[in-house]
């Protein structure tokens, strides 16, 4: 793939240390410049020591600075050319959304990139089999972890949400095996969340995330992993959880596909809960 490259750097950016997002940072935004640099000259212009723009390089799973290159090199044809600066201009409403909406698709754009159906059906037939699936979030994933279970228990699946930290803990010490933990967290790096996978990894349990790093704490304790790619300084931005929604979006459809019988009875009922003189179609 062509953005393999720089999807690689955004789907890794959380679990970077400081001076490395700041190689991250300028190779995202100088791209064209970097092809022609040597080692040395992208640690200077970073601020950064030549040391670090080699564990830069391998924490992307290259093994040098030259790997990199090639690799930078061979993702150019289909980035855009270097932009020219334009003189500064008042603010506009219109060139801010407009931003807002590019940078939502790029982390659409970037989030299917990375997709695995594969990934996507064996997490499938596991939520299908279990006893009960708990939901957690962390920080502004927590909206997230509520769509989830809004859309889960109208197929039948017995789920529960828990936003508080303690209770999150508490409830994954009485998992096990049968049961799921769905965990999701842009980061992948919050305290708490990482206490509430280990509780379950210890139990056996099987653990389904939706993160932004590969390289996150989360990640590495995860059986089923998404990424959601969001390449901004900020993990809880908006752009993350559009991501996140469509992973999500797309477990419940996957789920509602194999159940369709169950879902248009559920979904019967609920609409006649709300409106009894009315049937659906």
């Amino acid at each position: 793939m062509k953005k393999d490259f720089f999807v690689r750097i955004k789907t890794n950016y959380q679990s970077l240390s400081p001076s490395e997002k700041k190689v991250g940072d300028f190779v995202l935004k100088n791209a064209h410049e970097v092809m022609s640099m040597t080692m040395a000259d992208l640690a200077a212009s970073c601020g950064v020591s030549d040391a670090t723009t080699l564990r830069f390089s391998r924490r992307l799973g290259y093994r040098g600075w030259l790997e990199l290159k090639v690799a930078l090199i061979r993702s150019l044809p289909e980035t855009e050319e270097p932009k020219k600066k334009n003189a500064p201009r008042d603010f506009d409403y219109k060139d801010l959304f407009t931003e807002i909406i590019g940078k939502s698709k790029e982390a659409l754009d970037d989030t299917l990139m990375v997709f695995n159906g594969s990934e996507m059906d064996a997490a499938v037939k596991t939520i299908r089999k279990a006893r009960r699936i708990l939901i957690v979030g962390s920080g502004t994933s927590g909206p997230v972890a509520n769509d989830l279970y809004n859309r889960l228990f109208r197929l039948d699946l017995f789920c529960h949400i828990e936003t508080d930290g303690l209770l999150q803990v508490m409830h994954a010490s009485l998992l096990t095996p049968k049961d799921i933990l769905f965990v999701i967290s842009q980061s992948g790096e919050a305290e708490s969340i990482l206490r509430v996978a280990e509780v379950a990894r210890k139990n056996g349990t099987p653990i389904i995330t939706i993160t932004g790093s590969r390289l996150s704490g989360l990640a590495r304790l995860s059986d089923y992993l998404f990424l959601s790619v969001c390449h901004e300084a900020n993990p809880e931005t908006m752009t993350a959880r559009i991501a996140q929604h469509a992973i999500v979006h797309a477990v419940y459809q996957s789920i509602e596909h194999s159940m369709k019988d169950i879902s248009r009875v559920n979904e019967e009922k609920i609409w006649d809960a709300f409106f009894p003189e009315t049937r659906l179609g």
